[in-house]
């Protein structure tokens, strides 16, 4: 999977006029500037693994028992699992720590409609991801479980959590067939989210996800992934379209999470 190259955060936090995120960044050390970027890059890829999962139950006709967000969650997590790199590693464990600091962003409020809504809470979908990381490798991810205080009894029983899903999604999509049509496109973002277009862009992450679309799956007629100005920070699967869309806002969300995080000396568990 491809990174930010380290320097492309000072060209671009050279760059005139700078957004308010951007000058918040310039403000950081070097260090905790790579650690925003690595954080929001990898949130990001997440999050399109996840948009990825929807469009392979919508055009594979993945069967989903329970919610299909949380069926897309594990499935995200399976395909960072299976590469079985540093890097995958990392992401997920950034993924983790992005759904809790999402959580604390809105105080973990959740309630009223929100309890009939489509969505698991997030610091739930948080640690779901963290246990069947525990589940497919114990010795790798067991500090991280026992930094966010997941039981060891827990801890043993995501062994057969991430045993059943493995089975079933290995199952599924072992033999879907190639050469998938994606036609990626990167829209202008405009002064605003001029800092979160580039780094989105220049992490290569939209086209290295497109790219195992094409290679591994076999869809028919023609996938887009379509990254733009929405209005919000989101990111989603339009299944008239067969569109994977992404939000520069997002991108612009994930940066600011993480540094309003290191403004109040950091929350999270982190292995950086």
């Amino acid at each position: 999977m491809t990174r930010l190259p380290a320097l492309m955060l000072a060209a671009i936090l050279a760059l005139s006029p700078l957004p308010a995120l951007a000058q918040d960044l310039s403000g950081l050390s070097k260090q905790e500037r790579a650690d925003t970027l690595r954080f929001a890059v990898n949130n990001g890829l997440f999050t399109l693994y996840h948009e990825v999962a929807h469009l392979l139950i919508d055009k594979l006709g993945l069967p989903v028992l329970g919610k299909e967000e949380d069926a897309a969650d594990n499935i995200a997590t399976w395909m960072l699992l299976e590469k079985k790199t540093p890097d995958a590693n990392q992401t997920l464990e950034d993924a983790v720590d992005g759904w809790v600091l999402t959580g604390l962003s809105y105080d973990d409020y959740f309630a009223g409609q929100d309890y009939v809504s489509g969505y698991s809470p997030d610091r739930h979908r948080a640690m779901q991801i963290a246990c069947l990381m525990v589940g497919a490798d114990g010795a790798a991810f067991r500090r991280m479980a026992r930094a966010y205080d997941i039981p060891e009894e827990r801890q043993q029983t995501c062994f057969y959590d991430y045993d059943l899903m493995d089975k079933s999604l290995d199952t599924l999509l072992s033999d879907t067939g190639t050469g998938t049509r994606v036609d990626v496109t990167y829209h202008d973002g405009g002064t605003r989210l001029r800092l979160a277009e580039r780094v989105f862009r220049g992490s290569g992450i939209f086209d290295d996800v497109a790219e195992e679309v094409r290679n591994g799956y076999r869809i028919n007629g023609r996938v887009k992934f379509t990254a733009k100005r929405c209005g919000e920070a989101n990111a989603y699967y339009d299944t008239a379209t067969t569109e994977v869309i992404f939000c520069y806002e997002l991108m612009q969300e994930f940066m600011q999470l993480y540094v309003d995080d290191l403004s109040i000396g950091g929350a999270t568990q982190r292995s950086h």
